[in-house]
């Protein structure tokens, strides 16, 4: 392959994407943090097998207004209230378009991610995969929450606004599972078009937050066949 360096130093030539909050726990959605900070276990498994890793950029601490998510939590209240019809229908609609708006940021990041990808491989490099967390809207690789569905069932009544509202684990950690559905969160569908349009094959895996740290690492490890030797 033309243009590929040749390096006589240590590295593995193999690398692993993961989602920032992996990494660091800080960035979660306020009240959802499993970790002190690192998820000790996953990330640990990643570098005894010799792997570097690349963070993705926490979209919602970008989008959602910093670490405490201000830009979304104070219109939060509103989309989770009742109103009446033609109250809600504008709430919906704004809803709506702050929604496109954040797709086309993520859209924007997914290419510069994609990029860093392709760089990568034309310098020979192996990606052994992408870990990002499910249970996410923004990083859900198999199950997501629907931010205008979730809402929609919260303000019927089925599940406590206040609980969501909390920023307590105890509480958040009994209703966001109940939250979820199978399916994509916004990053991972722009992410994986942008793979498909690139022509670049990644294996993706979605990390459960809530369950057991060191078995996730485990099935993680053996579903990206990480039990590599380093020489």
């Amino acid at each position: 392959m033309s243009g590929v360096v040749k390096y006589k130093d240590h590295r593995s030539g193999r690398v692993v994407f993961i989602s920032q909050c992996i990494a660091n726990q800080n960035l979660r959605f306020p009240g959802i943090a499993v970790t002190a900070g690192v998820c000790r276990e996953l990330v640990e498994m990643l570098a005894a097998g010799g792997a570097g890793i690349e963070t993705i950029p926490c979209l919602e601490r970008i989008g959602w207004g910093g670490i405490a998510r201000t830009g979304f939590i104070k219109y939060q209240p509103y989309l989770l209230a009742r109103h009446r019809a033609p109250v809600s229908r504008i709430i919906t609609l704004f809803a709506r378009l702050w929604l496109w708006n954040y797709g086309r940021r993520c859209g924007r990041e997914a290419a510069k991610i994609v990029s860093c990808m392709e760089d990568y491989l034309r310098q020979g490099y192996v990606i052994d995969g992408i870990i990002s967390v499910d249970d996410s809207p923004t990083d859900g690789v198999t199950h997501t929450i629907d931010l205008l569905r979730s809402s929609a069932k919260i303000r019927s009544g089925t599940f406590d606004a206040g609980k969501v509202l909390s920023a307590d684990i105890s509480l958040m950690k009994e209703i966001l599972p109940a939250l979820c559905e199978r399916g994509e969160g916004i990053f991972m569908r722009t992410l994986k078009a942008r793979l498909k349009k690139k022509a670049v094959q990644v294996k993706i895996i979605g990390f459960d937050p809530w369950a057991d740290q060191g078995a996730e690492a485990e099935r993680i490890s053996k579903e990206l066949n990480l039990y590599h030797t380093e020489s």
